[in-house]
């Protein structure tokens, strides 16, 4: 895949050779991804801006919040580690499109909490009662940014959950329900629990400014207040807000695979639980297991034991549905959920999975193989306190039965009736 190195000498020269190591390589054309270190993190900006290229710019440097805060997607403190990133990013966007459609009759779940998704612009809801003000507001904000106004506290909790916005702007004194009893109503739905808000308000004394941040606002503007102050702050915030999500998205990705974590697999599976208790629809589970592992690394070596795991981690990420999620759980493991899919269909997956592993293994002159366990939670199954332990447990067993039988196979847990 075609990146870009911006700058000379003998760490650009690393960057490169740990880049090829990963597939990465400098060829004409529009790069998919700019690589450069902190000095020449100005001048990647500009030939990405000027290449008008939509791909990661990862840079090397030990100050990985300053150089995201500078304008970088990612960071790493070595070569390799920032091939790594880069690899896993380009990775990453790949979904297929969806191969196994809803049972007949049934509506489709409702979509994973997302936050506010991809915008060309940032969204700012701006919640205040005088007429004036919002319209002084909106207009200093529109040239950076949508925006959104209501007059009062229901109109803002509500309106927030239904656009899902990057940041509230929040009148503290507001009819009916205040800006503090508003704030609160944020806080309670998981949907806008994580939407930053900052305060405005003509009383600015530390009790209340207090009372405010301690309920969870970003911070707070005092009223009156001048157009570079409300920019300046809107801005801050919303960059602080980015380098967060960005710090807390590296921490549920497996920096090999860009696949999910373990850690953000558990958080999806309760979800997923929850979900299929809510619109009574089964959920199934995939257990998958590189075979052969310890052979590979021993016969050719630790890099082609995780060019066999990054075959495998591609070949799931490629048979995925749009409302399917997969994660590395560990060492050659991965985990696939199956919502809306019956033990049957799941055991159809697993099977194509399979199969397409010997596509892999010969685009990787490796061995790549797998054994699958599947288990499924039916609809009369999925409220029962443990059936997210349940499923996981009946989907390790037939993994392990799997194991048992030869490898390179798959096994479908018996269905509870």
């Amino acid at each position: 895949m075609n990146v870009r190195v911006v700058g000379a000498g003998e760490i650009a020269d690393a960057l490169r050779e740990a880049l090829a190591r990963a597939g990465l390589h400098e060829r004409a054309g529009t790069p998919a991804a700019f690589v450069c270190t902190a000095d020449d993190l100005p001048r990647a900006i500009a030939m990405r801006e000027l290449a008008q290229a939509t791909g990661p710019l990862v840079v090397m440097t030990a100050d990985a919040a300053g150089a995201i805060e500078a304008g970088a997607d990612d960071a790493g403190g070595n070569p390799d580690e920032v091939a790594r990133r880069v690899a896993a990013r380009l990775r990453a966007p790949r979904t297929a499109r969806a191969k196994v459609d809803p049972p007949a009759g049934e509506e489709a779940p409702e979509p994973p909490l997302m936050g506010s998704g991809k915008r060309q612009r940032p969204l700012v809801l701006v919640v205040e009662d005088d007429e004036d003000a919002r319209e002084v507001v909106q207009e200093l904000l529109r040239d950076q940014y949508d925006v959104e106004a209501v007059g009062d506290g229901e109109s803002a909790v509500k309106r927030a959950k239904e656009l899902l916005p990057d940041l509230v702007l929040l009148d503290l004194f507001l009819p009916g329900l205040d800006g503090f009893g508003a704030l609160t109503g944020l806080r309670r739905d998981p949907k806008t629990a994580e939407v930053p808000v900052i305060f405005l308000s003509a009383q600015g004394d530390a009790e209340t400014k207090s009372q405010g941040l301690s309920l969870g606002a970003a911070d707070y503007l005092a009223k009156p207040f001048s157009a570079q102050e409300l920019m300046a702050r809107v801005d801050r915030t919303l960059k602080l807000t980015a380098q967060k999500e960005h710090f807390r998205a590296l921490a549920q990705t497996d920096g090999l695979t860009g696949l999910p974590n373990f850690r953000s697999f558990h958080a999806r599976l309760e979800e997923e639980v929850a979900r299929a208790d809510r619109y009574a629809h089964p959920l199934s589970c995939a257990m998958v297991d590189l075979d052969g592992l310890k052979e590979i690394n021993d016969r050719l070596g630790h890099a082609a034991g995780n060019r066999a795991i990054l075959g495998l981690a591609d070949a799931v990420r490629e048979e995925l549905r749009d409302t399917d999620f997969a994660a590395r759980y560990g060492g050659d493991e991965f985990v696939v959920l199956l919502p809306q899919t019956t033990a049957a269909a799941a055991g159809l997956f697993a099977e194509r999975l399979r199969r397409r592993l010997l596509e892999v293994s010969q685009a990787a002159g490796l061995p790549v193989r797998a054994s699958i366990g599947v288990a499924a939670l039916s609809p009369d199954e999925v409220g029962a306190n443990d059936a997210a332990e349940d499923l996981l447990r009946r989907a390790d067993e037939a993994l392990y039965k799997a194991k048992r039988s030869g490898r390179d196979r798959v096994e479908v847990a018996h269905v509870h009736h």
